[in-house]
C-alpha cells in the first residue's frame, strides 16, 4: 500500500511516497509437496473455511536443472534470521554452489550471475568477520574457536575460492588451527570452553567430520586421521558416520578401502530411497534434516562407483520428495542436498528432451508451459492461487514429452494459528505485562521457554512476534546477552529472534524484552514460535500478543 504526502507553499510543491507492507490478520500456514515428475504427480489438500483476509498464495514449480533448484532454495533460505556464522552460510553456501554451476553451463542469465556474485562477495565479507581472535571460527566470533564449525567454514571457503577470491592467508590460518587441534591418536581435541554443553555430537562423528572437511579442502598429510576414521567406520552401524568416512577415502584416492563401506550403505537404504538408522549428525540434527544429511552423503559416496547407480537413483528420487519450498530442512541438510543434486547432474549422460508440463486443478487443465532441452530456469505456474478457494482440491502436474524433473507445490495462507508439532521438545508461553500502555511509556514482553526432555538440547531458537505498535529496546537486549541470559539476538521486522547455544535437561528460560509504546492503536503481533535450529520442521507456536497503545 502506498502512502503519499504532498505539501505546497506558494509556487513550490513537493511530495513523498512511501510503500507500507500490510500483513493479513492471523498467522502464516505453509503446505509443501514435492517429488520427481515422471508422467503425473497429484496431491489432495484442504483449505480451511477459517481463511483470513489475504487469500491463498500458491505456486507450482518444475525444475529442469539444478540451477532452478538453487535459485528457489536461495530465495527461501534468505528469509530466515541470519545473525550467526552458520545462518550467514545458509544463504552464502548455496550461492557458492550456484556459481560453480553457472561457470560450467551455458545459457545462464547474465543478470542472475551478476547479482549472485555481488551477494556472494557481501556474504564472504560477513563470514570472515566471525574469525576468532585466537583463530578458528565460532557462531558469533567469540573465543575460543569451535573445531567442528571451523571445519565447516574451511569446507565452505574451499568451495568458495573456486568462484570467488578468498584470502589465502586466512585459509592457511584456519587449516593450521584445525591441524594443531589433532590429538596424535587419529582424532581431534575439543576445547572444553567451546563445547556445546549439551547435545553435542559424539567424538567419533566429530573426528570423522573434521577429517572429511580437511580432505575436501585439499589436506594431504592426514593419514593417521583417515586410518582411525576407517577403523571406526568398519565397526559402526551408523550410516551417517560410514558415509562421511567413505567420502574422505574417495577424496584421498583410497578406492580399495571404500568399496566395502559403499556396500554396507547400500544395505541400509530403505525401499523409499532414504538411508535410515543414523543416530545423530555433526549438528545433532533430527527428523527430516537427519535423513536428508545421511542420504545426501550416501549419494555423494555412491556416485564414485557405477555399481551403485541404482542406489543413487532411488536416493535422488527420495531427496526430491524431501524438498519443501526449495529447501531441505536445516542449513547443513540443505547444503548437503544441493551438493548431491549438483554432483548427480554432472554425472548424468542422458540428455533432456523438449516437452511441456500441464497444471491440473480438480481434473481441469488450467495452464501449460513448454520447455526445451536447454531450459535452465524454473517453470513457474504463478496462476495456481486463482483456482483455489476454501474446500478440498486435487492439484496435479502432467509431463508431456521431456524427461523426469523435480517439482514442488507450495501454498501459503493465513489462519487463526499454525499447528504445533507433537515431536517438538520445547514448550513456549508468551505474554505482555500490560494490556494498555501510553505512547512513549515502557512495557515488557515475556517469553517462557522450557526443555521438556531429560536430556540436553542443541542450538535453540525462539522467535517472539512483537505487536506492531511496540518498539523493542536494543540496549536492554544487548545487556541480556552480556549477562548470559541468551547467546544472541536480532530484530527482523516485527520478530525478535533469540538464540540459545544449548539448553540443559529440563531447563527453563525466561526472556524479557523491554519495549516502548511507539504508535497509538490496537495491535496484534505475529505468532511466536520456538524450535531446534537443526530441526526446523518441528515448531511450537503461540497466539499473537494483543496490546493497545494509547495516545499521549
Amino acid at each position: 500500500s502506498e502512502l503519499i504526502v504532498t505539501a505546497s507553499s506558494g509556487a513550490f510543491t513537493d511530495n513523498v511516497t512511501r510503500s507500507i507492507p500490510v500483513a493479513p490478520f492471523g498467522f502464516p500456514v505453509s503446505l509443501n509437496y514435492s517429488g520427481l515428475l515422471e508422467t503425473r504427480a497429484s496431491h489432495k489438500l484442504t483449505i480451511p473455511q477459517s481463511l483470513t483476509e489475504g487469500g491463498v498464495k500458491a505456486q507450482a514449480t518444475v525444475y529442469p536443472s539444478p540451477l532452478a533448484n538453487l535459485t528457489q532454495a536461495l530465495e527461501s533460505l534468505i528469509r530466515d534470521p541470519s545473525g550467526c556464522f552458520e545462518q550467514t552460510s545458509s544463504t552464502n553456501y548455496p550461492l557458492v554452489m550456484a556459481m560453480q554451476y553457472f561457470e560450467t553451463h551455458q545459457g545462464v542469465d547474465l543478470d542472475l550471475k551478476k547479482r549472485s556474485r555481488e551477494k556472494l562477495s557481501k556474504g564472504y565479507e560477513r563470514l570472515v568477520g566471525f574469525e576468532c581472535k585466537e583463530k578458528g571460527y565460532e557462531w558469533f566470533g567469540g573465543d575460543p574457536g569451535h573445531e567442528a564449525l571451523t571445519a565447516y567454514g574451511l569446507l565452505e571457503f574451499s568451495d568458495m575460492r573456486k568462484v570467488q577470491p578468498v584470502d589465502s592467508a586466512m585459509m592457511g590460518r584456519t587449516r593450521k588451527w584445525l591441524l594443531d587441534r589433532r590429538d596424535g591418536k587419529g582424532g581431534f581435541k575439543r576445547n572444553e570452553k567451546a563445547l556445546d554443553s549439551f547435545g553435542r555430537a559424539p567424538a567419533e562423528i566429530t573426528n570423522a567430520y573434521i577429517t572429511w572437511a580437511l580432505v575436501n579442502a585439499g589436506e594431504k598429510d592426514i593419514k593417521a586421521e583417515l586410518d582411525a576414521a576407517l577403523a571406526t567406520a568398519q565397526k559402526s552401524e551408523d550410516p551417517y558416520l560410514i558415509a562421511l568416512v567413505a567420502g574422505s577415502l574417495i577424496e584421498s584416492g583410497r578406492a580399495g578401502d571404500v568399496s566395502p563401506l559403499l556396500k554396507r550403505l547400500a544395505g541400509m537404504q530403505d525401499k523409499d530411497g532414504s538411508v535410515k538408522g543414523a543416530k545423530t549428525t555433526i549438528t545433532c540434527s533430527g527428523g527430516t534434516s537427519l535423513l536428508v544429511e545421511t542420504t545426501s552423503l550416501s549419494i555423494l559416496a555412491w556416485l564414485s562407483d557405477s555399481n551403485f547407480a541404482g542406489n543413487v537413483e532411488k536416493g535422488m528420487k527420495w531427496l526430491c520428495e524431501a524438498c519443501e519450498g526449495g529447501r531441505f530442512g536445516s542449513t547443513q541438510s540443505t547444503v548437503l542436498a544441493l551438493k548431491a543434486i549438483i554432483a548427480y547432474d554432472e554425472s548424468r549422460s542422458k540428455p533432456k528432451a523438449d516437452g511441456s508440463v500441464a497444471l491440473m486443478v480438480d481434473g481441469k487443465e488450467v495452464a501449460t508451459l513448454d520447455f526445451t532441452k536447454d531450459t535452465q530456469t524454473a517453470l513457474d505456474f504463478n496462476n495456481l492461487a486463482a483456482h483455489l478457494v476454501p474446500g478440498s482440491h486435487e492439484i496435479a502436474l502432467e509431463m508431456r514429452g521431456g524427461s523426469p524433473m523435480p517439482y514442488s507445490i507450495a501454498l501459503e495462507y493465513h489462519a487463526e494459528k499454525p499447528a504445533d508439532s507433537d515431536t517438538c521438545p520445547l514448550e513456549l508461553e508468551t505474554s505482555v505485562t500490560e494490556k494498555e500502555v501510553k505512547e512513549g511509556e515502557p512495557v515488557e514482553v515475556v517469553a517462557k521457554l522450557k526443555n521438556t526432555k531429560d536430556e540436553g538440547l542443541p542450538f535453540t531458537l525462539v522467535i517472539v512476534g512483537m505487536p506492531g505498535g511496540l518498539e523493542p529496546r536494543h540496549e536492554q537486549l544487548k545487556e541480556s546477552v552480556k549477562a548470559g541470559k541468551f547467546s544472541f539476538y536480532e530484530i527482523l521486522g516485527r520478530d525478535v529472534a533469540i538464540y540459545f547455544r544449548d539448553l540443559e535437561p529440563n531447563a527453563e528460560r525466561e526472556i524479557v524484552i523491554s519495549a516502548i509504546g511507539a504508535v497509538p492503536g490496537k495491535w496484534v503481533g505475529p505468532s511466536s514460535r520456538a524450535y531446534l535450529y537443526y530441526t526446523p520442521e518441528e515448531k511450537k507456536w503461540n497466539d499473537g500478543l494483543n496490546i493497545t497503545v494509547l495516545p499521549k
